[in-house]
């Protein structure tokens, strides 16, 4: 990585963080350049305003996300496999990036209102793996009918909430120990477990006559 590039991925590192703390609204282009290690002039010139800033992040966060997603959901798993894959591929994202999924969180609760028009490209590659899974379960005769954003729905944004509740669950613990549950599981076994409850949900009826 060459000195520009090593700035501009510091500048953006630091965004993601300010962001993912005090959203759109709140974040200072003042806090950004300190966190990055440089003046506001140089993060103006590498990167540009604060719009500019967040449409980098989401950019970069989105594009990271549809990625792994894609390289995930390979043709020829099954769809319950597939829907596994999804859901390991996300947690390995929300584990690397913990800001993830709190800025996915801000973003739905404020009605997007700050989204770049640029990262709806990235939307429509990540909604498309989980359409992609549903169509091919459906061509085979393995999963019944389903809409594509209810699926997606459930899977991420049960797996978002359950990223984001990890201070209320440490809260909770000992309460939860008596009562023999437990509440520190990794994203990775909810998202697993998400996945495992869809494909069950999803499963096709058994054809008369079938075995």
């Amino acid at each position: 990585m060459d000195a520009v590039s090593d700035i501009v991925s510091r500048i953006l590192d630091a965004a993601a963080e300010e962001f993912a703390g005090q959203g759109f609204a709140g974040a200072k282009v003042e806090a950004i350049a300190k966190r990055a290690g440089v003046n506001k002039a140089g993060l103006y010139y590498h990167v540009g305003n604060k719009e500019k800033l967040y449409e980098a992040v989401m950019l970069r966060l989105f594009g990271q996300v549809a990625g792994a997603v894609e390289q995930a959901a390979v043709p020829g798993l099954s769809p319950g496999e597939a829907l596994a894959a999804l859901a390991e591929a996300l947690a390995g994202l929300f584990s690397r990036l913990p800001m993830l999924p709190r800025i996915m969180a801000l973003e739905m609760a404020s009605g997007a209102a700050n989204m770049p028009a640029a990262a709806m490209m990235e939307f429509r590659r990540i909604f498309g793996v989980t359409r992609g899974i549903l169509a091919r379960g459906q061509e085979t005769g393995l999963l019944r009918p389903a809409e594509p954003v209810f699926v997606h729905l459930t899977l991420v944004g049960g797996m978002i909430v359950y990223s984001l509740s990890e201070p209320l669950r440490q809260r909770f613990a000992q309460v939860a120990q008596a009562m023999g549950m437990r509440t520190d599981m990794p994203v990775g076994e909810m998202g697993a477990f998400l996945a495992g409850v869809l494909t069950r949900g999803l499963a096709a009826e058994p054809k008369e006559g079938g075995a």
